[in-house]
């Protein structure tokens, strides 16, 4: 009898291919943080989570955002708000950051990001420091854990809030300064004192010389920007006491900041603060107080000004402002109000007001940075807006004109042959593209699966899964335009056309209102030689039908 053989044949072994992971990085700095040490800084949490991702193929880096100077306790942040556009856009499904507390320290917020809104998104949530995954938590301990550590990360909030404005509070009663920013004039010294800023101090002076000498807020401005000197915002992030690169292009003076100046008591020495009320701990909104909650310590730092000098200046403005009070007339807001901008430095331009003799008055636009910043910065233009509402409804009624004839060819050319064949090559390049983001999603699988099998090493396998996925970001972004291309195609030839829908609608109009300004202008250029450059709203859908029509006129369709 043949024997049987008693080997066993063991099965293939199975490898279970993890899938890949869109993944951004959350990185979060308070102003709390920013007085810890150094490990604690954004750029320190950036590079641990890129190490972390890297030593893990399935994790695809796509995008990082990050909040400074921001709290944790609610999540009212620029850079969170941008990461939960990306989830709803369906670009991100993984979250990685350093701690909980990064996150988030408000435990109910908190909680409901985690347990519902980003399940709700099927999104994954990495904490690394934690040692939390909510794709596969490693016991069951974990979903007890993690509320608790947000109930900690809440209250120590509430108490570094309670605690951080008790501190405060002693340090004002002591005539410390605690704001971020010293007044104008001076800079901040260690222990809160404010110490004369030599450079500045000068131009202080000299603001409130002119001041008593009668020239108003809007001259001064004007002089200060004659004579070069760089704003308050300008100077501060030259010193790099101001960061952010916005400042730096901050270089005029407005009659704004020479009013606080004039107005602050700091310039005599005395320190006046706590204006304001802010929590740390909840949605960080300020409240204004009354003035009789102020803290006000007098002879706290060396002045720059006397007090008859500030006095004098004060009684002067109160004067001035009386007389202008009760010149005042209301005025009312312009049709055009905020549309209108100079074609030349494309500031918005300032409508004025000019008595009339029987009690009337008569509006004018001008340009704000030739008059009242700098006359070396633009050049003098003036328009009247009666002349100006003349032109713009000429305008607005050539194109209402337009509307009789070209509604009546949008009929006929809906299925027409240079209708349909641009339908056609838009919906042959739409799956086209698809087709080719589907293969390179086949593609990318498979280079995991080589890399797993050790087909490829690292380096290959990460060159090529970057090539793969620059590749398919080119080909969303494309999808993307060609979709936003095939919608206003699609209503282009439709009762529903936004450019026909907006004309119709002001046909009957003798002149321009505020509603219809708005509706069909985007934004009105003045020039020097009162050429106007009108901008209007859905001027792109008027192109393509203009495009459309003129084809079909070619062909003989219409």
């Amino acid at each position: 009898m043949a024997r049987t053989s008693r080997k066993t044949i063991e099965a293939p072994v199975q490898t279970i291919l993890e899938p890949s992971w869109n993944t951004c990085i959350y990185g979060r700095l308070s102003f709390e943080d920013e007085r810890k040490k150094e490990s604690d800084s954004i750029g320190n949490q950036i590079a641990m989570l890129e190490r972390y991702i890297e030593e893990r193929p399935a994790l695809k880096l796509t995008s990082v955002f990050k909040d400074i100077n921001q709290t944790g306790t609610n999540f009212e942040r620029p850079g969170f708000h941008e990461m939960m556009e990306a989830i709803k856009d369906g670009k991100i499904n993984c979250i990685v950051v350093k701690d909980l507390s990064r996150f988030g320290r408000n435990y109910i917020e908190t909680g409901t990001y985690l347990e519902k809104i980003l399940p709700f998104f099927h999104v994954r949530f990495i904490s690394v420091n934690d040692g939390y995954d909510s794709l596969n938590p490693s016991n069951q301990e974990e979903v007890y854990v993690v509320p608790l550590k947000n109930l900690i990360h809440d209250v120590y909030a509430r108490d570094i809030s309670q605690k951080t404005k008790s501190g405060l509070a002693v340090k004002r009663h002591r005539g410390e300064f605690t704001g971020c920013v010293a007044a104008y004039g001076y800079f901040k010294a260690e222990g809160g004192k404010l110490v004369i800023d030599e450079e500045t101090a000068p131009v202080v002076r000299d603001i409130f010389k002119w001041a008593r000498g009668g020239m108003g807020d809007m001259r001064i401005a004007q002089k200060l920007n004659e004579l070069g000197i760089p704003s308050p915002s300008q100077y501060r992030y030259t010193k790099g006491i101001l960061k952010s690169e916005r400042y730096a292009n901050m270089r005029y003076w407005y009659k704004s900041a020479v009013r606080r100046i004039l107005v602050n008591p700091v310039y005599l020495g005395h320190m006046v603060q706590g204006k304001t009320k802010s929590d740390l701990w909840g949605n960080g909104s300020c409240v204004n107080l009354p003035q009789e909650q102020w803290v006000e310590i007098k002879h706290t730092h060396e002045p720059l000004v006397d007090e008859e000098t500030f006095l004098a200046v004060q009684q002067m403005k109160r004067e001035r402002e009386s007389i202008v009070e009760n010149r005042k007339k209301p005025q009312e807001s312009g049709v055009l109000q905020g549309l209108v901008f100079c074609g030349d430095c494309k500031r918005s331009m300032k409508r004025r007001r000019m008595p009339k003799a029987n009690g009337t008055a008569f509006y004018y636009f001008i340009c704000a940075t030739y008059e009242d910043i700098s006359k070396h910065d633009c050049t003098k233009k003036r328009m009247d807006e009666p002349e100006l509402l003349d032109v713009l409804y000429t305008a607005i009624r050539k194109q209402i004109d337009l509307t009789v004839d070209t509604e009546r060819l949008v009929s006929k050319l809906n299925g027409s042959k240079s209708f349909s064949q641009c339908q056609n090559t838009l919906d042959a390049e739409i799956a086209e593209t698809g087709k080719k983001l589907s293969r390179l999603s086949m593609l990318r699988s498979a280079l995991y699966e080589d890399y797993r099998e050790k087909l490829l090493d690292e380096e290959e396998y990460l060159f090529a899964k970057s090539k793969y996925e620059e590749d398919a970001d080119v080909l969303r972004s494309r999808l993307d335009e060609l979709s936003l291309q095939k919608n206003r195609l699609d209503t282009m030839l439709t009762p529903q056309n936004p450019w026909l829908t907006a004309l119709k609608k002001w046909r009957k109009n003798k002149t321009i209102t505020r509603e219809m300004a708005v509706e069909l202008i985007e934004r009105v250029e003045i020039f020097g030689d009162k050429t106007v450059s009108i901008c209007f709203r859905y001027r792109d859908e008027f192109q393509n039908l203009l495009y459309f029509i003129g084809a079909d006129r070619e062909a003989g369709v219409v």
